[in-house]
């Protein structure tokens, strides 16, 4: 009876690590979604007191959005933009706002080149991947983004390439959980 029990539970403890999903999932984030009060009107920076009027009234408008992201915040993300926000119209940019303080805390996460400027098409408008896309849920710290990160710097001669990354937002900014290229390829 005894060498049935621990075959049992040998056999029970390996079915249990078998079926452990090692990828992060949104579940594994949780958290709670707050219902308020919140801010009523958005708070800029130095620097986005800069950006362009269109801008402003977009984040504006997204301050009295309901929460779509970690508990307590709106998630905003425009292809270009009028000003220096987002300076070209092929580039998806993207900021966190704080719908309780009314601040823009953070942008998108930045890839492994300092970019968070983001596209689904290359310079010549031509598909890379799977289009722009980001998975957030207002229940989960956790973020998926998946695209083509727009190089910061001219001084690579690489194509840019396009990723699935994984992301937990901390309250001031995105920690990469893990990225893979895969979640990019078309299936033909």
């Amino acid at each position: 009876m005894i060498k049935i029990s621990i075959l049992f539970l040998s056999i029970l403890t390996f079915c249990s690590f078998a079926n452990t999903n090692s990828d992060p999932q949104f579940s594994d984030y949780q958290t709670k979604v707050s219902t308020g009060p919140f801010a009523k009107k958005i708070v800029l920076n130095e620097k986005q007191e800069g950006y362009s009027s269109v801008w402003k009234k977009s984040v504006q408008d997204e301050l009295n959005k309901p929460v779509n992201f970690a508990g307590h915040y709106r998630l905003y993300t425009t292809f270009g933009g009028k000003g220096n926000e987002c300076l070209s119209d092929s580039w998806v940019c993207g900021w966190v706002i704080d719908k309780i303080s009314g601040k823009i805390i953070s942008e998108l996460p930045r890839d492994g080149d300092g970019s968070n400027i983001y596209a689904g098409t290359g310079d010549n408008d031509t598909p890379i991947g799977l289009p722009f896309e980001i998975n957030a849920y207002k229940d989960s710290t956790m973020a998926v983004i998946t695209g083509q990160a727009i190089p910061a710097s001219k001084k690579t001669d690489e194509d840019p390439i396009c990723k699935s990354a994984v992301f937990k937002f901390d309250d001031t900014k995105f920690i990469k959980l893990t990225e893979s290229i895969d979640g990019c390829k078309i299936d033909e």
